[in-house]
């Protein structure tokens, strides 16, 4: 049993005594049954081993390094085979052993070799490609390995793997992404915020069963990538019709086909959410994905715009439209957050409605204040909505928090 609920339990356990709900002879052997136990790391032996066991593995890879021009081929590959083995039959064994956050640190472990495994076959080899197909190999074998064990720790870092390939594939105009987006940095944006989309669906498909810390994880990621994206959006009805000008910005002449793909996919994603969200009515569970198939919509019309070379009064609908479709996602994320004790939700609602807030107060006072008068007023204006959404927070989160009352 971990040392940390442990604790907790001593902490608790004089709240229940008090509320009723045991009594102090329960108390006392519900402490007796999960006694406190002191970390394996404040142990002398641990230190000694952790030190001693760097230094020989230190030691070891200088050799290696030292003489790794003269060391065969197959030699490499087997060495690095055998380490590859050895990381995933030790976290099995921790892990059977009771030792389950070590044991998935060496899944970690294992994960990394295969990038490794993979940069070492195309150094021998003499293979040549991009660094995205690198990665793409990668986090492909990674992701069954992690799902195959499972290991949340190795499921992570697959996806992980994955955000970095997609984002090598947007910034590297030789990528089938790059090619389109690299005509207008807009366009780059729309495919981030398809990304996030794509990630947030993901995890939800994930559940709330044993992937539940993957669920989280990419939500997370997603929510965050989503909001980031949609805020440059509602900056356009002051200079998206400008940035047509651009050096480095050109009107698309054609349909960006990948931007295009991405949507539909993304669109295919979010509407098999609802098949994956706790059970709950049909209308409640199709309306956290109706409110990411608007932004989906929304991330059409602006490839639409820049497609046919839309006018300025075009941009400046499409910003206005932004501001209050970050304000509804981001209830819609709130509201459903605290009907599913979602907490993460709840949290990142009211992050994008308080930077949705502090970029418009800026858009609209921007250019009406001098810059130390704006930087106080802004720095004002910040505290006071920060102080506001916590507040909002804490009492979305208890209501989610407490339970339901008997009818």
């Amino acid at each position: 049993m971990a040392q940390s609920f442990a604790r907790r339990l001593r902490v608790e356990t004089p709240r229940w005594v008090r509320d009723g709900l045991v009594s102090a002879q329960q108390a006392e052997r519900i402490l007796a049954h999960y006694p406190a136990t002191v970390s394996w790391f404040s142990r002398p032996i641990a230190v000694f081993t952790i030190i001693g066991g760097a230094l020989l593995v230190g030691a070891v890879a200088l050799l290696v390094a030292h003489n790794w021009h003269d060391i065969d081929r197959w030699v490499k590959l087997i060495g690095l085979v055998i380490l590859l083995l050895a990381a995933y039959a030790g976290g099995l064994a921790l892990r059977n052993g009771g030792y389950g956050r070590t044991g998935e640190g060496l899944f970690v472990l294992g994960g990394g070799l295969w990038l490794v495994g993979i940069a070492l076959i195309g150094q021998l080899f003499n293979l040549s490609g991009r660094p995205a197909d690198a990665v793409l190999l990668w986090w492909a074998l990674l992701l069954p390995a992690g799902y195959a064990l499972p290991s949340v720790a190795l499921i992570v870092t697959g996806w992980l793997g994955a955000m970095v390939w997609y984002w090598m594939l947007v910034i590297d105009p030789t990528t089938w992404l790059g090619r389109d987006v690299q005509m207008n940095f807009v366009l780059g944006i729309v495919a981030v915020a398809v990304g996030g989309i794509l990630a947030w669906a993901l995890g939800v498909l994930h559940g709330d069963g044993e992937y539940r810390r993957a669920r989280q994880f990419l939500e997370q990621v997603g929510l965050l990538v989503i909001g980031g994206a949609l805020v440059p959006f509602g900056l356009f009805g002051a200079f998206g019709h400008a940035t047509l000008g651009m050096p480095n910005v050109q009107a698309t002449s054609a349909w960006s086909m990948s931007v295009v793909g991405l949507l539909a996919l993304a669109t295919v994603a979010v509407a098999v959410v609802p098949t994956r969200l706790p059970a709950d009515g049909a209308l409640a569970r199709v309306g956290i994905a109706a409110a990411f198939l608007l932004v989906i919509v929304y991330l059409y019309a602006m490839v639409v715009a820049l497609t046919t070379r839309a006018s300025g009064p075009t941009f400046r609908a499409l910003a206005w439209i932004d501001w209050a479709l970050v304000f509804v996602v981001a209830l819609a994320l709130i509201l459903y957050g605290a009907r599913w004790e979602r907490r993460s939700w709840i949290n990142w609602g009211i992050v994008w409605i308080g930077v949705d807030a502090v970029a418009r107060y800026v858009e609209l006072f921007g250019t009406m204040l001098q810059t130390s008068a704006l930087f106080f007023a802004t720095g004002v204006f910040v505290l006071l909505l920060g102080w506001a959404l916590e507040l909002l927070r804490r009492r979305v989160t208890a209501r989610a928090a407490a339970p339901p009352r008997g009818r």
